[in-house]
């Protein structure tokens, strides 16, 4: 299965760009009636909307002084699942996007102090308009002894004309629907007053919550109610989804993680086939950019914090998950890249030597060139496949997934915005690559030689591996339940057939890169300072492959083939991935002894690596 000489033709690649440039037009075109997105647009930033919620905090007094600020873009999904499935469908949600009645998307700012129980949320509408608040007071807190027990009447006329005149509330389409009251043990009286709007969608009903305080107004909510029988029935339809997602995370722990990670792992260290040395490095790589990326995000992360701890509590937990992702992750990652690199040398002798791939020799080669390009001109097909997919089945079968605002300004929120596109989509596109596509083709491989079936091993496993990672991804709301089954099934088997011909290279690269594409949007949709800073960076870590590639081309004046030594039937037990051809093997009792210790930590290892992959592994990315 050796790459065909039609692969090395100038009429190959000039009808393959052809073909990834009339992809690149037909899901620019697709894609809007495709995949249904929400005209969202967000007119206040978050520097904007910290900015106006200080004003209006120290306008009214609402938080303590020296504040510290956080702010997130929320998304009432709830609302959006009824309205679309029960309450008028897609339409009915725009017209909701469209009016001033309800926003299910805005702006959140917290002002809060560590170790201080009183704080504010102050709550705007993407154009910028003041959409609620809420305070927290202590329960024990009475500002005035005379007008702490308001009745009922006094506080709903306090409470909507500081509605009025501070929040700018407009009770024309409202009417009371219900009130509560709690006496505190201060004997401070808390008032609740619902208000429902005129407009239907549904069972579902716009209301508006106000709360008070004593003789002070301390929350205006607005939500919209959503029948509890709809949330079961909701629930009993992503049960389905999950179920699915589950039964295949447990076939690929047990097949892959199991068979192939840890006894496919013990296997080759027996026969001297494992590299370890390098797929440790890679991991350690994935699993630091994680660890920078939690870091990273801990200006977002303050919104959860709990006041009754101090700061340095908040600074100890953050460092301490970055490092157990850094750490653990990697071993995780490091053992499936491992296992995965290893079992791919050991079954397919005519692929070429993944760690050796940008190494001079290899990455200045039309071999390396070629499946680096490939990777790239692959990502728009891609992209054409699945708007082409979901245009048909919605527009055709009836099938449904929630709207889409391609917008999520919660990623400016990071001190390192690039980092998570980045580092998400290369730790998804390497592991699940690694995982589900290297590891069970080669186990196939290797298990249909020892039976003297190797093609039928490769063929039942190119048909388990498409199943198996469609389904672990079904976990998204969509109906039908295997909706997102169906729609990943082609895609992983023309990424299996890649794989088979011409290895791991341009199946990690496309998979990294179109995952780069769709969590790098909102950099790309949304102004910020320094935001180009952040898409230089993406485009600069999205270019990597291609920089190697060229730089090794100049280094070597040209392009030349790749050397015999560097194609996977060269290998033989013993042999080290060295950079430099002429090293040779320095103190080997040295390396025999950190042989026995893995060998003797491997099985401690492996359950780590595992535990770690179930919990840092999310199988949402594509």
């Amino acid at each position: 299965m050796r790459p065909t000489k039609l692969s090395r033709t100038r009429s190959f690649w000039v009808g393959y760009a052809v073909l990834a440039l009339a992809s690149m037009i037909v899901a620019w075109q697709l894609f809007p009636l495709a995949i249904p997105l929400l005209n969202l647009d967000i007119e206040l930033s978050r520097f904007e909307a910290i900015a106006k919620a200080k004003a209006v905090s120290e306008e009214l007094n609402l938080a303590p002084e020296g504040a510290r600020a956080a702010a997130r873009f929320a998304h009432d999904q709830t609302a959006q699942n009824y309205v679309e499935l029960e309450g008028g469908g897609k339409p009915a949600f725009a017209r909701i996007l469209e009016g001033s009645a309800y926003a299910p998307f805005w702006w959140e700012v917290r002002l809060f102090q560590p170790g201080v129980v009183d704080e504010v949320t102050v709550r705007y509408r993407p154009d910028g308009t003041a959409d609620g608040f809420a305070r927290r007071v202590p329960e024990t807190y009475v500002r005035a002894e005379a007008t702490k027990a308001l009745d009922a009447d006094t506080g709903r006329a306090l409470a909507e004309a500081h509605a009025r005149s501070d929040w700018g509330v407009d009770f024309t389409s409202y009417a009371p629907l219900e009130q509560a009251q709690q006496t505190r043990q201060t004997g401070r009286v808390d008032h609740t007053f619902v208000y429902e709007h005129r407009d239907r969608y549904g069972d579902a009903r716009i209301r508006l919550r106000l709360v008070v305080a004593g003789d002070e107004l301390i929350g205006i909510a607005p939500y919209m109610y959503v029948p509890e029988a709809f949330s079961r029935r909701f629930a009993e339809m992503r049960s389905a989804n999950e179920n699915i997602a589950g039964a295949a995370s447990i076939s690929a722990g047990l097949l892959y993680g199991l068979g192939g990670v840890v006894f496919g792992t013990f296997w080759l260290l027996r026969k001297r086939w494992l590299l370890w040395k390098p797929a440790l490095v890679a991991g350690g790589i994935v699993g630091a950019l994680l660890g920078l990326t939690l870091l990273a995000a801990a200006p977002a992360a303050w919104f959860g914090f709990d006041t009754a701890q101090q700061a340095d509590t908040f600074w100890i937990r953050q460092i301490g998950a970055a490092v157990v992702a850094a750490l653990a992750g990697g071993v995780a990652y490091g053992l499936a890249f491992m296992a995965a690199e290893s079992l791919t040398r050991r079954a397919f002798p005519h692929h070429p030597q993944l760690w050796r791939l940008w190494s001079r020799a290899a990455a200045g080669t039309p071999t390396v060139a070629g499946r680096t390009v490939g990777g790239y001109l692959f990502v728009p097909i891609e992209l054409a496949l699945i708007a082409a997919f979901y245009y048909a089945t919605n527009r055709w079968l009836g099938w449904w997934q929630p709207s889409e605002a391609l917008t999520d300004p919660n990623i400016l929120s990071s001190a390192v915005p690039a980092l998570m596109p980045i580092a998400l989509s290369l730790q998804a596109g390497f592991m699940e690559e690694c995982v589900f596509r290297a590891i069970p083709l080669s186990l196939g491989a290797l298990l249909g030689e020892r039976f003297g079936r190797r093609n039928a091993g490769i063929a039942v496993a190119f048909v388990l591996q498409a199943i198996i990672f469609a389904a672990a991804h079904a976990s998204y709301p969509g109906f039908p339940a295997y909706s997102r089954l169906v729609e990943l099934i082609v895609p992983s088997l023309i990424w299996g057939a890649i794989f088979l011909r011409y290895g791991l290279l341009p199946t990690v690269l496309l998979h990294v890169l179109f995952d780069l594409v769709l969590f790098s949007l909102p950099l790309f949709l949304l102004d910020a300072p320094g935001a180009w800073v952040q898409r230089a960076l993406v485009i600069a870590a999205a270019l990597v492959p291609l920089a190697v590639v060229w730089w090794r081309r100049v280094q070597n004046g040209g392009f030349s083939e790749l050397p015999e030594s560097l194609w996977n039937r060269a290998w033989h037990p013993g042999d080290e991935v060295l950079s430099d051809a002429q090293s040779a093997i320095h103190e080997p009792a040295t390396v025999g002894r950190i042989a026995s210790y893995l060998q003797r930590a491997l099985p401690v290892l492996a359950i780590l690596g595992a535990l770690a992959w179930v919990a840092f592994t999310p199988f949402r990315t594509d």
